[in-house]
């Protein structure tokens, strides 16, 4: 029977919750032993029906046991179906316990009256009451106090039940007397010997509680570490000896968005909420993004598992991609814009050094897509794209002297939604006047992200308003005029 509730498995000193929880472990495990006792009786009534019925010559001078026993075997055998009512034994486990032991008593003394009644010998049952003190200790889910005192209340009755007896309808005799002695004797060597073996078995339980307690802790440690180690290195080479593969088939590609009306501070809590809307665009095509470096966006396809739509997923990020940047300067007339390049060749992956594990690709087809523009695509890509997207000249090798030296042609692909009628804008209100010196660039993008939606990183921090209030602006005029301004996110795609 599983003990059910809520408890806290806390490091250290025992509180509340874990004395709980050891009360709800030793009754529980001692419901298999009570079965056991209900079994043994209910078999022994049944052994007693059969030995008077067809052993002994005439059943009718054996009514009182006959009786008893038809009694003890149809109440013990309910009891054996309701213990296994799970919701009856945890409420009331220890009123079933006390009241098996009563029946005992009950059945012990009906046949102490009917063995004096016989004239049999004044030691009669006394085997049975020292059964019933060794299931007092050992099968009945009673505590150490509760085990002692029925024990000695079995002890103590049948003595003094013998002795009224013996006092009624016996002369008092020395023989009688040595025999009483010689019963205290057994029951209490009975007692004491249940009494040991019940603080053995208590303290063996305890034992077994607190390293089932530590084992279930430890357990809970190495899952949390494997979920972070999972986190850090995707699940095909977690746990692996060599955090390092060699994969072929893979497509990346390089994504910059350049904010030209926004402050470096600004820029990154617009970027704060622009990645929450990139990793969702990322996990809708089957991309997984590698990491964030400085202004730059890693994200792969085809990793750890190879998919063959591969080329088809990272393009279709790029293109997404692009579109949101798109729909953020229209909204909010900010000039911010996006460059994606895409290439396919073959990286290693995996995790390297003893501190600080990212999972990481390396290869020198992976520093092609840093200098594509726009939704930039190499031949190699195009091939796997099965003429899925339509394409345009790239001219890759007088864009940038890299792309030339490796010999690379390019292509730029072309968005289908660019052939469409644009849908209604939804353009933020444009202020005029000081408000529209008031509202920031960054504050109008931070605005209409907001309408996306998108879970944003460290959304619960809220600092977004002291970083643009306290940020003075910038005059356009003063700001470098290169090609990718400071402050500016890059982002790549691989796959």
């Amino acid at each position: 029977m599983p003990a059910k509730g809520r408890y806290f498995l806390n490091e250290g000193e025992e509180g509340p919750d874990q004395t709980a929880l050891y009360e709800k472990y030793r009754l529980t495990s001692q419901h298999g032993p009570l079965l056991l006792t209900l079994l043994l009786v209910a078999v022994a009534a049944c052994v007693a029906l059969i030995v008077i019925t067809f052993v002994c010559g005439d059943p009718s001078r054996h009514q009182a046991v006959l009786g008893t026993a038809f009694f003890t075997l149809a109440v013990f055998v309910a009891l054996y179906v309701l213990v296994y009512v799970e919701c009856l034994v945890r409420r009331w486990l220890r009123a079933m316990a006390l009241f098996v032991w009563v029946c005992l008593m009950m059945l012990g003394y009906m046949l102490v009256f009917d063995s004096w009644m016989k004239a049999t010998h004044m030691g009669a049952q006394v085997p049975f009451f020292l059964f019933i003190v060794f299931v007092a200790y050992t099968l009945l889910p009673f505590s150490m106090q509760g085990a002692v005192v029925a024990g000695v209340v079995s002890s103590l009755s049948h003595l003094l039940v013998l002795g009224v007896l013996m006092k009624a309808f016996t002369t008092p005799s020395v023989k009688v007397g040595l025999q009483l002695l010689a019963n205290a004797a057994i029951f209490l060597c009975g007692n004491l010997t249940g009494a040991f073996h019940k603080h053995q078995m208590q303290d063996a339980s305890r034992d077994l509680f607190i390293y089932t307690v530590k084992c279930i802790q430890i357990r809970r440690k190495l899952r949390i570490e494997k979920r972070q180690q999972v986190w850090t290195l995707p699940p095909p080479g977690a746990g692996a000896c060599l955090y390092v593969k060699r994969h072929q088939n893979v497509r990346w590609a390089a994504g910059r968005a350049c904010a030209r009306d926004c402050s470096p501070k600004e820029l990154v809590v617009v970027l704060n909420e622009l990645f929450g809307k990139f990793d969702q665009i990322a996990k809708a095509n089957e991309c997984m993004r590698i990491k964030i470096l400085g202004d730059c966006y890693y994200c792969v396809s085809g990793l750890p598992v190879s998919l063959p739509t591969h080329a088809r997923n990272c393009v279709k990020m790029g293109l997404d991609m692009c579109e949101a940047i798109k729909q953020v300067r229209e909204a909010t007339g900010v000039d911010i814009s996006m460059r994606v390049g895409i290439h396919s060749g073959n990286v290693l992956c995996g995790v390297i050094g003893l501190r600080k594990w990212q999972y990481d690709v390396w290869s020198h087809d992976v520093s092609l897509a840093n200098r594509m523009d726009r939704v930039h695509i190499t031949e190699a890509t195009l091939n796997h794209l099965d003429k899925a997207y339509e394409v345009e000249d790239g001219h890759g090798q007088q864009r940038d002297p890299y792309l030339k030296e490796m010999n690379i042609r390019t292509y730029l692909v072309i968005d289908p939604r660019s052939q469409q009628p644009p849908p209604p804008s939804q353009h933020l209100p444009k202020p005029k006047g000081d408000a529209a010196l008031k509202m920031r660039a960054s504050v109008r993008m931070t605005r209409y992200l907001e309408s996306w939606g998108a879970a944003r990183p460290f959304a619960h921090l809220n600092h977004r308003e002291s970083m643009s209030s306290g940020e003075t602006p910038v005059p356009s005029g003063r700001r470098p005029k290169e090609r990718v301004p400071q402050g500016a996110v890059g982002g790549r795609l691989i796959r």
